[in-house]
């Protein structure tokens, strides 16, 4: 196999960069320190003789707790603990009813934050369902439904996206949020209270919202929802084209300078092994990664699975570039007098704009777009590996 083969797809390989972010835990003790009165004016205080643990209850050190919905015996977790660290938590169903020294990462179906629980510092929360009934130094959820009574408080500030929020507990600071469906009042004496400043998004203005405490502004963008005009479609459609057709003829030139071989003999994968490279493309894509997760616990694995992702990423990229040539070689060997470059060259046009379309037929394209990727890719692999090419090539 020849090194310069490769070459097109090293120069149309993009490097992802990932980066992370790294979390401390701290203390409460400031934190505590500085929690004097409610948005309302009304005290709050942290009974430490009731909130006590003895040195064999504290778990010192980040909590991890996973578990699967298929697991019977796991399907909820109370983390009923003092954890002095963060708590980092994916599951189903998961009540958080002790106290954390540090900040909380949830991953879940239903989360509940009753009403006697401690989160020093940040929550971060995605669920279906979430209550907020106890303490936390700021929030930022998603969720499907989000409801805070009157015993939630948020100390600093809280950042939502929700379908629906019922909000009537405390905000220290700003509340940002976006949801369809909000509810802040409930009566005179149950009410959200925002310290600082209430921006919302929604359909329409929130009911009562000048029944409620705000010391901030109360700043609101409405969702307008708007069709989409026949003439925006097609030129939605039109756009897309031109761009799949401009990389199909990028990619197209540069393999016919580097690899004449594979541009004459892909026709053949196309009328005959067609299956067969769409049965390859598969296993190539499913297989390369189980292999680079292997490789991950050998000494040498890195600088292979390096070499890997360097041909594994860009074969993925193109594969719809491999379908369109070989789809254009197929109707040239038909058409002799379409046997000129610059023919063959103006032919990929009209062949990436009608494959671009077909993929965007609805239901149907799903289906069209997920065969000519793996027949793409597994016309690729057939080519390093058929024994019949060393014959072409030899003559």
């Amino acid at each position: 196999m020849k090194i310069r083969k490769f070459i097109p797809l090293i120069l149309i390989m993009t490097l992802i960069i990932f980066t992370s972010t790294l979390v401390q835990a701290t203390g409460t003790d400031d934190i505590k320190a500085d929690i004097t009165e409610k948005t309302d004016g009304t005290s709050v205080t942290l009974d430490d003789e009731e909130n006590a643990h003895s040195d064999d209850e504290i778990y010192s050190g980040d909590l991890y707790v996973f578990f699967s919905e298929d697991n019977s015996n796991v399907t909820s977790y109370d983390m009923d603990k003092l954890v002095d660290g963060n708590v980092f938590i994916f599951g189903k169903d998961v009540k958080i009813s002790g106290e954390i020294n540090g900040s909380l990462f949830v991953f879940a179906s239903n989360l509940t934050i009753e009403e006697d629980s401690y989160i020093a510092c940040h929550t971060f929360a995605a669920a279906e369902n979430i209550t907020m009934s106890g303490y936390t130094s700021d929030m930022y959820a998603a969720c499907e439904n989000f409801d805070m009574p009157e015993s939630g408080i948020v100390y600093r500030d809280l950042k939502l996206v929700a379908n629906k929020a019922n909000l009537l507990g405390d905000i220290g600071r700003n509340l940002d949020l976006s949801s369809e469906k909000i509810s802040v009042y409930q009566d005179q004496d149950t009410n959200l209270h925002v310290g600082g400043n209430f921006s919302y998004t929604s359909p329409q203005e929130i009911e009562h919202i000048n029944d409620i405490e705000v010391n901030g502004k109360t700043n609101y963008t409405p969702i307008v929802k708007t069709e989409q005009k026949a003439s925006n479609i097609a030129l939605d459609y039109l756009y897309g084209i031109i761009e799949s057709v401009v990389f199909t003829l990028v990619v197209y030139a540069l393999i016919i300078f580097l690899a004449p071989k594979f541009v004459e003999k892909s026709k053949e994968y196309m009328s005959t092994r067609a299956l067969l490279s769409a049965a390859i493309g598969l296993a190539f894509t499913v297989l390369i990664p189980i292999i680079a997760i292997i490789l991950l616990f050998t000494v040498v694995g890195t600088p292979l699975i390096f070499l890997l992702m360097l041909v594994y990423i860009p074969v993925l990229m193109i594969s719809n570039v491999i379908v369109a040539i070989s789809v254009n070689e197929f109707i040239v060997s038909k058409v002799q007098s379409l046997n000129v470059i610059w023919k063959k060259i103006l032919m990929m046009i009209p062949v990436s704009a009608v494959i671009y379309l077909l993929k965007q037929i609805p239901v149907a394209g799903i289906w069209i777009s997920a065969i000519v990727f793996l027949v793409g890719v597994g016309i690729f692999v057939l080519y390093q590996f058929d024994k019949r090419k060393k014959v072409v090539e030899e003559e």
